[in-house]
C-alpha cells in the first residue's frame, strides 16, 4: 500500500474489503484524545503562564502608551499655552513700538517747530543787526558827503585864511559829533 493509499484508508475508514472499520477509527480517536490530554496536562500551565505574561505584556504597553499619549497631550497644552503667551507678548510689543513710534514722531515735531521758531527768531535779530548796520553805514557816508560838500563850497567862497580855519574847525565838529553817535 502507497502514501495515497493510506491517507485514503484513514480518511474513508475503510478496510481493503469495503467494510468501515470502526475499529481503527476508535483506536485512532482514543489515541487522539490521549495525546489531547497529555498535551493539555503538560502544556496547561505554560500555555496559561504564557498568556497571562502576555496578556501582562500588552496590558503594560497599553499602560506605557497611555501614559506617552498623557504626557504627550500635557506638552501639547503647555506648548500651546506658551504659543499663546508668545503671541500675546508679540502684540505687546507691537502695541508698545506703535507708541513709542508715535512718542518719537510727536517729540521730532516738537523739536522741529523749537528749531524753526529759533530759526526764524535768529533771522529776526539778524535782520535787525544789519538794518541796524546798514542804517549806520548809510549816516556816515551821507555825513562823509556833507563833509565833502561842505568843504568843497567853504573853500569856494572864502578866503585862503578863512577856508583853513572853517574847514578846521567844521571837520574837527563832524569828526566829534561822528564819533559821538559810534558811540551809541
Amino acid at each position: 500500500m502507497n502514501e495515497y493509499g493510506i491517507i485514503n484508508l484513514i480518511l474513508t475508514g475503510a478496510s481493503e474489503h469495503g467494510a468501515f472499520n470502526w475499529r481503527f477509527v476508535m483506536e485512532h480517536a482514543v489515541n487522539l484524545i490521549i495525546l489531547l490530554g497529555v498535551l493539555v496536562y503538560f502544556l496547561k500551565t505554560p500555555v496559561k503562564n504564557f498568556l497571562v505574561e502576555r496578556r501582562g505584556t500588552i496590558s503594560h504597553e497599553i499602560d506605557t502608551a497611555q501614559k506617552i499619549i498623557g504626557e504627550a497631550k500635557s506638552k501639547y497644552d503647555e506648548y500651546a499655552r506658551k504659543l499663546q503667551a508668545i503671541e500675546s507678548e508679540i502684540n505687546n510689543l507691537k502695541d508698545t513700538l506703535h507708541k513709542q513710534g508715535e512718542s518719537e514722531r510727536a517729540e521730532l515735531l516738537r523739536q522741529a517747530d523749537a528749531a524753526s521758531e529759533t530759526i526764524r527768531k535768529e533771522a529776526r535779530e539778524t535782520i535787525v543787526l544789519q538794518t541796524e548796520r546798514a542804517r549806520r553805514e548809510i549816516q556816515n557816508e551821507v555825513v562823509n558827503l556833507a563833509l565833502g560838500n561842505a568843504e568843497a563850497l567853504i573853500r569856494q567862497n572864502l578866503g585862503d585864511s578863512d577856508k583853513e580855519r572853517f574847514v578846521q574847525e567844521f571837520t574837527k565838529n563832524i569828526e566829534d559829533e561822528k564819533w559821538h553817535q559810534s558811540q551809541h
